[in-house]
């Protein structure tokens, strides 16, 4: 069962679109594993600096087991940690309820 990957990440003010450029570029990396199903990345309105990096996964153990031993994740998370304001906040997660038609 596919599984989603969400980081929390914070990122020092005003080096948003500069973090969200640098993601953009890299997404090929993600694209190009496949044992990865989708990415999205979003940035709270709310809150200054906070973006959700979620990562589709077709299971937790591609994710950890496989990908984090490729050079496509040193190059990826290597672009990242730069703008890392504080450690990010990750977990795996499963959608329980997809959209309103699926509950």
């Amino acid at each position: 069962m596919a599984v989603w990957e969400i980081v929390r990440i914070v990122v020092p003010e005003g080096r948003q679109e500069e973090f969200e450029a640098v993601v953009r570029s890299h997404l090929p990396l993600l694209d190009e594993e496949k044992g990865c199903l989708d990415a999205k990345l979003f940035r709270a309105i709310d809150k200054e600096g906070v973006i959700l990096l979620c990562v589709q996964w077709e299971s937790v153990e591609y994710h950890t087991e496989v990908f984090a031993q490729t050079e496509a994740f040193v190059k990826f998370s290597s672009a990242m940690a730069p703008f890392f304001a504080e450690p990010p906040e990750a977990f795996h997660a499963d959608a329980i309820i997809d959209g309103f038609r699926s509950a």
